[in-house]
């Protein structure tokens, strides 16, 4: 997914939200923006969302000195989805079709956003997702590809929501599948590392790697050779989030994009209204 103009803004404002957390010096925090400003214009015609996010907050680094703004935040949402997670461990249980249920779940999860906003609700955002109908309609067609496979390659995306990420990979392996989970390759803004993986205990039902990628999603360009090869011989992929949509819509792999749709630019690319859930394999991108 390339940059649309309508992302500028969305650029400026990570990039004071991030400076924010770190200083309160007005000056530090206009010399971020400014620093952000001026790679604007250079911005190449075919970089992703995910390109400049990674500049953002390298930027926000080297001006400020915090390399993890965001881990009192990212550990906040850990716990508090961990306080979650045996009621919701239990609707998925009693509920009729119980992967359906966690993936919905974990859709909703992904409202714990900070790269797109700081305000959300994540109760009620997971209400409102198990009243939806995931948007895509590709729920059957994951199903059949499952059928087909052993091994399932599983792109985290955020912190907090990686605790409902684990009901769906606990849901996985319950149908004999074994399940990757990758998580970035450092921090950037509340995207999940190793730490999180650990704390969380994802380490306990999935194999958990990292794909060497210091951007808010995964762009092929920045992981490691490692993941890029386990990538490619991948049969079943799901992508999580924003991040890993922007990152790699343009890639021709057997993807399941799953995500709730937070911004207008990739509603409009996902052909999706925002505020909904949508699970959407590759090959049926828009509607």
């Amino acid at each position: 997914m390339r940059v649309y103009p309508d992302c500028i803004p969305c650029f400026l404002r990570q990039a004071l939200e991030a400076a924010r957390r770190v200083t309160e010096d007005k000056k530090e925090q206009r010399e971020v923006l400014s620093e952000v400003a001026a790679l604007i214009p250079s911005l190449p015609m075919d970089a992703t969302p995910v390109d400049m996010g990674r500049v953002i907050h390298r930027t926000v680094n080297a001006v400020i000195g915090s390399v993890d703004p965001y881990r009192e935040v990212k550990k906040e949402y850990n716990d508090r989805a961990l306080l979650l997670y045996p009621q919701l461990k239990q609707r998925v249980k009693n509920s009729p079709d119980s992967l359906l249920t966690a993936i919905k779940l974990s859709a909703a999860g992904n409202v714990i956003d900070f790269g797109v906003g700081a305000k959300f609700d994540l109760s009620q955002s997971i209400e409102e997702g198990l009243r939806e109908k995931l948007v895509g309609f590709d729920y059957a067609l994951l199903k059949e590809r499952l059928e087909q496979v052993e091994e399932i390659l599983y792109l985290g995306d955020n912190a907090g929501e990686i605790v409902l990420d684990k009901i769906v990979v606990e849901e996985l392996v319950s149908r004999g599948k074994k399940v990757t989970f990758v998580v970035r390759g450092k921090p950037i803004i509340n995207d999940v590392t190793l730490e999180d993986a650990s704390y969380v205990e994802m380490d306990e039902v999935a194999n958990v790697i990292s794909s060497g990628c210091d951007a808010p999603g995964t762009t092929l360009r920045y992981c490691d050779s490692a993941f890029i090869e386990t990538f490619e011989k991948s049969k079943l992929i799901i992508a999580k989030g924003h991040g890993n949509f922007e990152g790699l819509s343009e890639e021709d792999r057997p993807l399941f994009f799953l995500l709730k749709v937070k911004c207008p630019v990739v509603a409009a690319e996902l052909g999706a209204t925002v505020g909904s859930i949508v699970l959407r394999a590759k090959a049926r991108r828009k509607m």
